[in-house]
């Protein structure tokens, strides 16, 4: 079989794990899948871009050549309650420093409330990413390290009907102004790849204020911060596709809500149980064609486990699309 045949070969088995996984999942009841995310989700799986050069990069009449001012990504992750696209067009103020918008479309998502199910769809939260990159010695190796402001774009409290005919509210984003800081380091050769990174998101906390007629009543919903460690490899499997195979952990704290009164109404404080551990593993294929450079692939739940026993530890695969587009200048 020669590599083009391979290469084929890999991506029926890929498409027909994915839909076999797909299709053995059932539809979540519990809460939303802390994964099924347009701001975290991306910065999770890598972009062909997120790949060092290797160091033999391109030359033209001996000249190096480096990616050009702007670019463009997309990213798209469909489940069955989840069906979202992300924009994110790009610009490199200098070689070591480069600003990114991530702009979220969600197409569809679902909730499920007693039996019942509800759908919403529009704009979610914006992500504006600076990004800084270091090269370790030669271009095979180098560190990044991105910073990211979420902005409370989405519709926090999106009201659809269910199908049994009553409203309910089907959140596109939290209402909340984030923090989010990720740390990478890649190494490459032309036949090979790897990527570690280590994301940490910080969240504030989503007030919302209840006239009760005698008083007034803010409820402040703090979620939990996430730590997430990933690890991703590739290797060049014949003249232009790759073999993609990663794996991620999410660890996940508790959350708080707090309630206070406007008169002497005592208030409380307490916990939102969400403190768990994740697992996934990420098989894919991409193809290099140039400046443009799609990628296949999945997310498939290894592990789920949350200290509330009566959480709902179902979770759901995921279909990957992405692809990057990076012209290329002389320096």
């Amino acid at each position: 079989m020669n590599a083009k045949k391979l290469c084929i070969t890999l991506v029926c088995l890929l498409s027909l794990l994915i839909a076999a996984a797909a299709h053995a999942q059932e539809p979540m009841e519990g809460g939303p899948d802390p994964m099924v995310d347009p701001v975290i989700a991306p910065l999770i799986v890598p972009t062909i871009d997120d790949f060092a050069p290797s160091s033999d990069g391109l030359t033209v009449d001996g000249r190096p050549l480096a990616p050009a001012d702007l670019g463009v990504g997309a990213y798209v992750e469909v489940s069955s309650d989840m069906k979202a696209g992300l924009l994110t067009p790009s610009y490199r103020i200098s070689p070591q420093f480069k600003l990114k918008a991530r702009v979220p479309l969600i197409f569809e998502r679902k909730m499920y409330f007693w039996g019942s199910e509800a759908t919403a769809s529009g704009l979610g939260d914006i992500c504006l990413d600076a990004e800084y990159t270091k090269v370790l010695g030669t271009p095979g190796k180098l560190f990044r390290l991105q910073v990211t402001a979420k902005l409370p774009t989405g519709d926090d409290e999106k009201k659809v009907e269910d199908d049994a005919g009553f409203e309910q509210i089907v959140p596109l984003g939290t209402g909340t102004l984030d923090m989010i800081a990720r740390g990478q380091y890649a190494q490459s050769s032309p036949t090979s790849g790897w990527l570690a990174s280590l994301v940490y998101r910080m969240n504030t906390g989503n007030e919302t204020v209840f006239d009760n007629g005698v008083n007034t009543q803010t409820v402040t919903t703090t979620s939990a911060d996430q730590v997430s460690a990933a690890l991703f490899g590739r290797k060049l499997v014949g003249r232009k596709f790759w073999l993609h195979l990663g794996a991620s952990a999410t660890m996940i704290g508790d959350g708080t809500v707090k309630t206070e009164y406007s008169d002497s109404t005592p208030g409380f404080e307490g916990d939102i149980l969400t403190k768990g551990t994740l697992v996934d593993v990420y098989p894919g294929v991409s193809y290099a064609l140039g400046s443009f450079q799609p990628f296949l692939g999945a997310r498939l739940p290894v592990v789920t486990s949350y200290d509330d026993e009566f959480a709902d530890e179902d979770r759901d695969v995921a279909v990957i699309f992405q692809f990057s587009y990076s012209p290329t200048k002389l320096y």
